[in-house]
């Protein structure tokens, strides 16, 4: 009995803390505190990692808690024996059923302590007496003395009471986030003054306040879209971009998020982000890397799109420069959008292919009788371009003999018919590409000199996609958003690994093959991101692949030498890889007397 009793106290104590439910913390530093004696399990409940240390970091799992230490370092400081109370708070996310929770803050000597209590009879006891103040009040409206003592109470209960109740209110307001507070019935409960300042609105609300569409004037659709994320369970929310009109005018462009309200899932909570200045910033970017038809922000793109502006206030004849797939006819038509010739027709023929009797007269047009076949009368492309725009894509695969009656025409502005003598006027501006060298061509003889300085009045050299990859993802971006308009499908970006297999390959289709490549991985694509698996197997680098090594630079023959190395003898995969049809590369490998194979 002698070596229990002087332990009797110490056991009473912690018998009495048990009992009711008490928590005792030492402070220590900052946050941290030391737990006294042997607190009760739900301690842990709220600070599971505290079990085994008896240390513990108050956070903002209990933000009530976590305020209150800044109203309990002026108590410590005060070094009296004033006394300070939280007010009642409730802790849900740990337990069951809500709990009710009081701390208070005091000194004792030199140790710092905060208790902290969990009791549902006192809360519920502070409710019940706040509704018998509030009852109070109506029936000794007459007793002015009775009066005051009554609301002397009711704003005492109401202090406390407002702690517990609008927690999140207030944490939302010190954190500056724009929230609506938003019941089961659709009526905002609370803005946040950061809110109130976004929508040009009046802070704070009348509770119950307007519904949320009437203080969001969004569109229809915009407000059907919401209204569905608000009924949708947490798992299957996703932020919802729209834009509204406040009341002062301003324009403005928002990303909705919708979150559950912690003391009662029935409740949301909607954070507004204003994404109104990474709009306008995000179209001054899409301005400045589009020119009609044509993407790309690299330098060599940029110089063309000057090119094109230029270009576009004459009438000169323009030669279109570059490999096959580098976009030549969107050049050639972005020159007639930008010129005074917009309103008329834009006619594209392409040259390669074609006999001499079929072109000139798909050109020029043909009497009838004129040949076999030639049944009626039949204008050509130049009488067709009339007030217009005549492309003639691949013109150095154009025949000799049709590149005479072409000079002819783009000399004397007339164009005569076949099988007929007289000429008839046109007026139509003429625009060239070839991915040939011309003027190599020149000097072999397979192209007129005097026609090549006719057509070159002035030129634009289009570069190669593997000479621009930066304009790659912008590219990417604009083919998926094609993509979701023709297939259907809701592809929205590409991976980190798939757009780094598509900025390493060398494109030798250049963009008309990362379109393609684009396309196919849509086909196979399962979810709204582009994986690197859902790629061609020649990204990939997988066996299957074409892996072609970039044609070098060099004489003609050398570079159709090389390509049928390459494709191991395949004509149409030689042709591929050179970037030309199949009828002009099988001319091609007679007018350099190359053997088939």
């Amino acid at each position: 009995m002698a070596d229990t009793a002087p332990h009797a106290p110490d056991l009473l104590c912690a018998m009495l803390l048990h009992r009711f439910d008490f928590v005792i913390l030492e402070h220590i530093t900052g946050t941290q505190f030391r737990i006294l004696g042997h607190p009760p399990a739900w301690l842990f409940r709220l600070y599971p990692e505290a079990e085994s240390t008896q240390l513990l970091s108050i956070d903002t799992r209990t933000p009530v808690l976590h305020n209150f230490l800044a109203d309990a370092a002026d108590v410590w400081q005060a070094r009296d024996t004033r006394i300070d109370r939280s007010g009642f708070w409730t802790e849900q996310t740990a337990f069951d059923v809500p709990w009710h929770f009081e701390a208070l803050a005091l000194r004792i000597e030199t140790s710092r302590l905060l208790v902290v209590q969990h009791n549902a009879a006192a809360y519920e006891q502070q409710t019940s007496v706040l509704q018998q103040a509030r009852d109070q009040a109506l029936q000794q409206h007459e007793h002015e003395r009775g009066h005051q003592r009554t609301q002397h109470i009711l704003s005492r209960q109401l202090v406390d009471m407002e702690r517990s109740r609008d927690d999140v209110a207030a944490i939302l307001q010190q954190l500056g986030l724009a929230t609506l507070l938003i019941d089961q019935e659709g009526h905002v409960r609370f803005l946040s003054a950061s809110a109130a300042g976004l929508l040009d609105l009046p802070s704070p609300v009348v509770n119950p306040g307007p519904r949320w569409d009437s203080l969001l004037p969004l569109t229809k659709t915009d407000r059907l879209t919401l209204q569905a994320l608000l009924e949708q369970p947490v798992a299957q929310r996703e932020r919802v971009r729209c834009h509204i009109e406040t009341p002062a005018g301003r324009r403005l462009w928002l990303e909705i998020d919708v979150h559950d309200d912690p003391r009662d899932s029935r409740s949301k909570i909607a954070f507004l982000h204003d994404m109104t200045d990474v709009y306008h910033l995000r179209r001054l970017l899409e301005l400045k890397a589009h020119y009609h038809d044509l993407i790309g922000k690299s330098r060599g793109m940029t110089q063309i799109y000057e090119q094109i502006q230029d270009l576009s206030r004459v009438d000169s004849t323009v030669l279109i420069e570059g490999e096959t797939g580098t976009g030549k006819e969107l050049v050639a038509r972005a020159l007639h959008q930008a010129s005074a010739r917009r309103m008329g027709p834009f006619i594209a023929a392409n040259c390669a292919g074609l006999t001499d009797s079929l072109l000139g007269s798909q050109l020029f047009g043909h009497k009838k009788g004129a040949f076999t076949g030639a049944i009626d009368d039949q204008q050509g492309l130049f009488e067709a371009a009339q007030g217009g725009v005549l492309f003639l894509d691949e013109i150095g695969d154009i025949p000799h003999t049709v590149q005479t009656n072409l000079l002819r025409v783009l000399q004397e502005k007339e164009v005569t018919r076949l099988g007929e003598t007289k000429p008839r006027k046109i007026n139509v501006r003429v625009l060239t590409a070839t991915h040939h060298n011309l003027s190599q061509d020149v000097a072999k003889g397979t192209f007129r000199a005097d026609l090549l300085y006719r057509i070159r009045v002035a030129r634009i050299h289009l570069p190669p996609l593997k000479e621009r990859k930066e304009d790659i993802p912008l590219l990417v971006m604009s083919f998926l958003a094609e993509g979701r308009a023709s297939m259907g499908k809701i592809i929205h970006r590409a991976s980190p690994a798939t757009m780094a297999a598509l900025m390493e390959y060398h494109w030798p289709g250049n963009v008309r093959e990362l379109k393609s490549t684009i396309e196919c991985a849509m086909i196979h694509c399962k979810g709204d991101t582009l994986d690197a698996t859902d790629l061609p197997p020649e990204l990939r680098g997988e066996p299957g692949g074409l892996h072609p090594e970039p044609i070098t630079p060099g004489d003609e023959r050398s570079r159709f030498v090389s390509a049928l190395g390459q494709a191991r003898g395949n004509r149409t995969k030689a042709a591929r890889l050179l970037g030309m049809s199949r009828a002009t590369f099988y001319r091609r490998l007679t007018e350099l007397d190359l053997p088939a194979s």
